[in-house]
């Protein structure tokens, strides 16, 4: 049995989409948190920002990721601002393995662009908005995304058989990323 792997990184960076394929290629579980408390809250993350607000948000997400951060042999794409609030960084690194995938704000807002009408912070944004808001915000989390414990820059990988090949390439070093040692 191995630790779970916590995949984090802004939106649009790949977590998902890289983390199912690590799962399949390490023969572990795979988890979306995002999707994960949708499910459990029969709700859509755009909806509950809308209703709830963020901060009410950020309190779900804080409670379903202490509930699942125990699952071994997981391979989690955490929401791009999971790791950003409290010490929810620190519980991360403290629980499993920490993978942040580092990608330019400039190849973020591209990627965006095409999917964020299913993003609540952006979905309202134009192509300039859009831009300025991912370099502030990644500006904002990048000193909590370099606490991971591995990071890797994925601004190349933008092809489903780069994505395959990367994935490939983390299960091989899964020496490096899962230990069974939980002392």
């Amino acid at each position: 049995m191995y630790r779970p792997i916590f995949l984090i990184g802004f939106m649009g960076s790949g977590k998902s989409t890289v983390g199912r394929r690590l799962a399949d290629q390490l023969g572990f579980r795979f988890i979306d948190t995002d999707t994960f408390i949708e499910t459990r809250f029969r709700q859509r993350i755009v909806d509950m920002f809308a209703a709830l607000g963020e901060e009410v948000f950020r309190r779900r997400e804080r409670v379903i990721i202490e509930e699942l951060m125990s699952m071994e042999d997981t391979v989690f794409a955490t929401g791009g601002g999971l790791p950003c609030h409290g010490d929810t960084m620190e519980l991360l690194n403290a629980s499993g393995e920490t993978v942040y995938f580092r990608c330019s704000a400039q190849i973020l807002s591209l990627r965006l662009e095409l999917c964020k009408r299913t993003r609540p912070t952006i979905r309202d944004k134009s192509g300039e908005e859009l831009l300025i808001f991912t370099q502030e915000t990644l500006a904002r989390r990048e000193p909590i995304y370099s606490q991971a414990k591995h990071t890797f820059d994925i601004d190349l990988i933008d092809t489903p058989e780069k994505e395959e090949a990367f994935a490939r390439q983390l299960a091989q070093h899964k020496p490096l990323l899962v230990t069974s040692d939980w002392g």
